[in-house]
């Protein structure tokens, strides 16, 4: 195990700390766009305030990756109707001249390209902490808190955990990747001191309950957990990343160059691919995970055991569920275990049913019925095909996502796959992704 002292390569400080000139552009480019958006505020008596967020006021941002939040603070009295109408308002009078769209939280936001810098202009309610009125409300106290309680040092420690993340893919707190946010991170640094100590911390990380490896109380909040969003196994990519990495510090995991792929088992996997209407990534996502949990179980259900699951999409109109079964054809018969003999009803039931298609009946060793058949579907891929003809509207999760796959579904593996896959980025990406080694965070 390394020290702290040679935990942090050579180069990794100055790959995650942002220019003088960089910092100035964007402080004139944020003031700009913040005296515009205090100007629009003041044409409403509701404004109390307007405050800026983000990673670039704390201090806290990525060269490059400046996220930049301005809050428009509103009075708690006023109704959510009104709320969003003066934020909106606000927000498209102050973007004025860029481009900008409307975008979707708890609440509607404006979110504008100001000199290739991505800025939201997001209200909020001007509350006391803890008398939340909206999710953006803790924001503020988020930025006061990192800016009054975290030292220059740990500023940078934040971006090389940061950075860190992204290189291992465990960064990002949108449903499509349920991994640590930005404030997760500073919290982390917070509550551990640096980079290399929050890493030992989960070097030997135990669970906090059965079905949860992480909880991370937000200090503006203690009722909310910022772990919540987080799954199990972007936890546990982070674990082991934080294993190797400590073992054997190497400026590769802070340049997203550790994971191993397994390009050979691409020719396994088996892909359906739709298109759908256009919604917000979190709706997208949401439903492409529902959606794709329900087809497992069927999958399952029918015998066919499955090593891997990914969904890809290009976060509009086309997406891809990619499975990467253990085996894709079964054996032309299977058996069915039936009820007692004993279930006297139940037992004629059974047999009366399938009587017809049974190619043997017999009783086991604890007075079973069982019974051995011709399976409807051997290959994996037909079963899929005909899941997309129209069966799978009925399997439960997304009706939007269901009603898409039967109508424009297709099922495609092998040459077809890849030959797609070359055509469209983000299918080659969930494509990689499926057969990607987790415990490629480890370089070499």
């Amino acid at each position: 195990m390394t020290t702290t002292t040679d935990a942090i390569p050579k180069g990794a400080r100055e790959l995650c700390t942002p220019t003088v000139e960089e910092a100035k552009r964007l402080a004139e480019t944020v003031e700009r766009v913040a005296e515009k958006t205090r100007l629009a505020a003041a044409r409403f008596p509701e404004t109390r305030d307007v405050v800026l967020g983000g990673s670039f006021a704390k201090g806290t941002w990525l060269p490059g990756e400046a996220d930049i939040d301005i809050f428009v603070k509103l009075s708690p009295d006023i109704d959510e109707a009104r709320f969003e109408e003066v934020g909106l308002k606000v927000g498209l009078e102050a973007t004025k001249g860029y481009p900008r769209g409307k975008k979707y939280a708890q609440h509607p936001y404006t979110e504008a390209r100001v000199e290739g810098v991505v800025v939201n202009i997001v209200p909020c309610y001007d509350v006391q902490a803890g008398q939340w009125k909206s999710a953006a409300d803790r924001s503020p106290f988020h930025v006061e808190l990192v800016k009054t309680r975290l030292s220059e040092a740990q500023k940078l420690d934040v971006r090389l955990l940061k950075k860190f993340m992204k290189g291992v893919g465990v960064y990002g707190a949108e449903i499509e990747k349920e991994g640590f946010s930005g404030y997760a991170c500073e919290v982390l640094v917070l509550e551990h001191g640096s980079f290399v100590d929050v890493l030992k911390h989960f070097i030997h990380l135990k669970a906090v309950a059965p079905d949860r490896l992480l909880t991370l109380p937000d200090p503006v909040d203690e009722r909310r957990d910022l772990a919540k969003a987080i799954s199990n196994e972007i936890v546990a990519r982070l674990v082991l990343a934080a294993r190797a990495y400590l073992k054997r510090p190497t400026l590769q995991f802070f340049l997203g160059k550790t994971g191993k792929k397994r390009p050979n088992l691409q020719a396994h996997v088996i892909g359906i691919t739709f298109t759908h209407r256009e919604s917000s990534e979190d709706i997208l996502w949401g439903e492409l995970k529902r959606t794709m949990k329900h087809l497992s179980g069927h999958i399952k259900r029918a015998g066919f055991a499955l090593a891997r699951t990914a969904i890809a999409s290009d976060d509009r109109r086309e997406s891809a569920f990619l499975i990467l079964p253990e085996v894709r054809e079964l054996s032309a018969i299977e058996k069915r275990l039936g009820p007692s003999v004993v279930m006297e009803r139940e037992a004629n039931e059974f047999v009366a049913k399938n009587s017809k298609r049974a190619k043997l009946v017999w009783v086991g060793e604890a007075g079973q019925l069982q019974i051995l058949q011709n399976r409807d579907e051997v290959r994996l891929s037909d079963f899929l095909r005909r899941m997309v003809r129209g069966e799978i509207a009925k399997m439960g999760g997304s009706p939007t996502i269901s009603r898409a796959i039967a109508k424009n579904g297709k099922v495609i593996e092998g040459r077809p796959l890849l030959r797609a896959a070359k055509r469209k980025g983000w299918l080659s990406a969930g494509l990689n992704d499926i057969v990607s080694d987790t415990l490629g965070t480890s370089p070499g």
